[in-house]
């Protein structure tokens, strides 16, 4: 029997930052046509890579995104003002078969009915479209949303190792989870039991730009080494699945 995470409420960071960026566009850019396409960023933020799409690839990109504020921030952009809509991803109000990408860039692991919204995206692709996941990988070692001590509601430091490793039954009697983090073979048979075929798996490894806020003084100290070992181990063997996300590209089959 699989153990679900509890309690999961709409929430969201922010990767937009410039080497993030470029290491999740870069994935992005090997399957992209040659003739520009309709995108959608689901969950897309204040919509930076809704603008990045459009200017680097050309698109017609467009996003949609929970949080209000998030949408008028987007909204006061002049490019997106009519390009970022609210909205719910477990009820995205488009019609199917409509849109050529889409994108669930660090987003999944905080849906509320993850099934459901993969669905719904699933349902609005056109066949043969092809969705990005960017999700958190819990074969790394540290726990990058944090979690709570269960009794004392206090935060578990992020620089704690191995808390994902904590199989989530036992896991749940110590902590309290606002977000999932997915194990590799989890997150793929998630996305075929939705009916997506993957057609790549990557990892992108961390960059040390604080996207959490939370990054320790001695990190920044050594920002440049960390970030070449980082960069070098992205593209080692069987050393690179401990990146921090895991990347998938699927396909919706004709």
């Amino acid at each position: 029997m699989t153990v679900a995470y509890k309690n999961i409420s709409i929430a969201g960071g922010d990767t937009a930052k410039p080497l993030a960026m470029a290491k999740r566009l870069k994935v992005i850019s090997r399957h992209l046509k040659p003739d520009a396409g309709l995108f959608l960023d689901c969950g897309c933020g204040s919509g930076e890579y809704v603008i990045a799409l459009m200017e680097q690839f050309g698109l017609d990109a467009h996003g949609i995104e929970y949080n209000r504020q998030k949408v008028s921030l987007a909204q006061s952009h002049g490019v997106l003002k009519n390009r970022v809509t609210q909205g719910d991803l477990q009820s995205i109000d488009s019609p199917a078969g409509a849109w050529d990408y889409a994108m669930l860039n660090e987003v999944l692991e905080h849906i509320p009915d993850e099934g459901r919204a993969l669905k719904e995206i699933h349902r609005i692709l056109k066949p043969g479209g092809i969705l990005f996941i960017f999700s958190p990988n819990r074969w790394f070692p540290f726990e990058t949303h944090g979690v709570n001590w269960k009794k004392s509601g206090r935060r578990v430091p992020h620089w704690l190792p191995f808390v994902p490793y904590l199989p989530l039954r036992l896991g749940q009697f110590f902590f309290s989870y606002w977000a999932r983090n997915y194990w590799q073979g989890e997150l793929a048979q998630l996305a075929a039991r939705c009916g997506f075929s993957v057609i790549e798996r990557n990892y992108v490894w961390q960059t040390f730009e604080n996207i959490s806020g939370a990054q320790p003084r001695l990190i920044g100290m050594v920002r440049p080494l960390l970030r070449a070992v980082s960069n070098r181990l992205e593209k080692t063997p069987f050393l690179r699945r401990f990146g921090v996300s895991q990347a998938l590209v699927c396909r919706k089959e004709i």
